[in-house]
């Protein structure tokens, strides 16, 4: 009875789960790439006047700035093994809101009965932006799927800077300026997340810090009123925090699972 019961019990042990599936990784190197959308936070730096040579008592910046810009890019390029991969993207960045404000005083130089000791020019504009960088990345591991990466990348930025309008808050002159496309050197710096949805398709969040270069305004006609030479222009230096979510799909082959392991009694 005892020997039956020991052979009862050995019976009712299951056998030992086989070992998980791990779905194996794409094989490189393989083309990628990539659509993006997000926002920038612009930031300007160098601003600067040429009302300050037309005006030279007293001129002084009381401020200037620029607004958001919505993003929408594409990317092609190459993923060349696990860590190191690279594209050259192409993206539109819209309209964003420049203002300033400047002051001068007139000295006899400009008389006015409104403004005796202070006059103050106000300014806004249109800049939007198309930019194109050849860009490296290093991707550092992969942790449940995701994988933190850092990156760089240097091309070219095309600056629109449009609708630029000048206003003498006291003396009611104006002025206006058509548009101008200005090019300059872009360099930017990013950093992020990408999530695996499947081993060739990627969901990436990313931050990046881009300068644009320069931007510049052609010169302010005057309508009534205006004082300096009448050839005023503005520019300034056009930078961006950036905040952008996008989908990478990396057109690499994907070796077959294993079959299940199967054990036979």
């Amino acid at each position: 009875m005892v020997g039956a019961a020991n052979f009862a019990a050995a019976a009712d042990l299951l056998p030992m789960p086989p070992p998980p599936v791990e779905v194996p990784p794409p094989q490189f190197p393989a083309s990628i790439c990539a659509a993006t959308s997000g926002v920038g936070i612009d930031e300007l730096s160098g601003q600067s006047s040429t009302f300050a040579v037309s005006v030279p008592y007293g001129f002084e910046n009381n401020g200037s700035g620029v607004g958001e810009q919505a993003i929408l890019g594409l990317g092609a390029g190459y993923q060349f093994n696990n860590w190191f991969r690279a594209d050259v993207t192409g993206e539109y960045r819209t309209s964003s809101n420049y203002w300033g404000v400047e002051s001068y005083t007139p000295a006899g130089l400009f008389p006015s009965p409104d403004c005796p000791v202070i006059c103050y020019d106000k300014y806004s504009a249109d800049v939007s932006s198309a930019v194109f960088l050849a860009n490296g990345y290093f991707d550092i591991g992969t942790w449940w799927g995701v994988t933190p990466y850092v990156g760089a990348g240097v091309g070219y930025a095309y600056n629109l800077f449009d609708g630029l309008q000048d206003t003498g808050i006291e003396t009611g002159g104006y002025g206006t300026a058509s548009e101008r496309g200005f090019g300059s050197l872009a360099w930017a710096l990013m950093a992020g997340l990408s999530y695996s949805i499947t081993p060739n398709l990627k969901l990436d969040f990313g931050y990046r810090y881009i300068d644009m270069g320069r931007v510049a305004s052609n010169p302010i006609n005057c309508v009534g009123g205006c004082g300096g030479n009448g050839a005023e222009s503005e520019s300034f230096q056009l930078s961006s925090n950036d905040v952008r979510v996008g989908l990478r799909y990396i057109f690499a082959e994907v070796p077959p699972m294993a079959p299940p392991l199967v054990t036979k009694y």
